[in-house]
């Protein structure tokens, strides 16, 4: 038996039974314990890390076409929050050190003063590194449903993370308010094209519903390192946009489940491995 692999968010990585040579699919380890925990990292080793890809990351054309286009999305709003969910392990995973520069140039750049970050999987010094470098990071796994302003724009991103998150917090923010929202995910454009629609509708119908009326912003993946930005696009919903919706087009039911799922990390997952 061959031995089991693991990527740096704590997920087992079996093969794709479609297609076993070109895809990965990851399933959460067994002994995972997607809460706070004790695994030590150092701290100083780690933050100089994160500090040398930020450097990468600010030499860069790929960061240069990425302000630009959210500077182009804002106008002439200010940013009043970033939050970001799905980090992985910034202590021993370098694609996660990447993306947390991309939040660090991010926060510097629009002079953003609140950050909020989480992943069920952080460990405490994880969380320590985060609080170092000025982030507050939130103890609950609300499985992406945190609530944007109402009058003020928030940049919510999701680096690689499940579809089923971003679905969340479209439910949790299901209204004209989106047009507040800056979201920095996974291409809406490539999971239409690259997923059954009636798949879609079942598991994540919010995202199919919005697609229609947002705005989204391609990102050429030019950086040094092609794996940690890959499929990453800028997602807006513009005013006039939502204007052409119905007022039932807003209704909506229970929070969304999901079935047969191994990818997304639920908070009764975390509840039970923790009892």
């Amino acid at each position: 038996m061959s031995k089991k692999q693991f990527d740096c968010d704590g997920f087992e990585i079996v093969p794709s039974k479609r297609n076993s040579k070109n895809k990965q699919t990851k399933i959460p380890s067994k002994d995972s314990k997607f809460s706070e925990q004790d695994t030590f990292i150092n701290i100083d080793k780690t933050i100089k890390r994160i500090n040398s890809a930020v450097d990468d990351l600010r030499a860069s054309n790929y960061l240069e076409h990425f302000l630009k286009s959210v500077s182009t999305v804002l106008s002439s709003r200010k940013l009043e929050a970033i939050v970001c969910f799905g980090l992985g392990h910034i202590g021993e995973c370098n694609i996660s050190r990447y993306q947390l520069a991309l939040l660090l140039c991010l926060r510097d750049s629009f002079e953003c003063h609140k950050v909020l970050v989480h992943d069920p999987v952080f460990y405490k010094t994880e969380c320590s590194v985060l609080k170092q470098l000025g982030f507050d990071v939130i103890p609950e796994n609300s499985e992406g449903g945190y609530v944007i302003s109402k009058q003020h724009v928030t940049l919510v991103y999701f680096p690689h993370c499940p579809k089923q998150l971003t679905n969340n917090f479209l439910w949790s923010n299901w209204s004209t308010d989106l047009e507040h929202c800056i979201l920095i995910c996974n291409s809406f454009t490539s999971m239409i094209e690259n997923h059954p629609e009636r798949i879609l509708k079942e598991t994540v119908p919010y995202i199919c519903k919005i697609n229609p009326y947002a705005s989204e912003i391609t990102l050429e993946n030019n950086f040094i390192y092609t794996d940690i930005f890959n499929d990453t696009s800028i997602h807006h919903f513009p005013k006039e946009n939502l204007k052409n919706t119905e007022s039932e087009f807003w209704s909506k039911g229970d929070k969304p489940t999901y079935e047969n799922t191994e990818e997304f990390i639920t908070a009764l997952m975390v509840e039970k491995l923790n009892i």
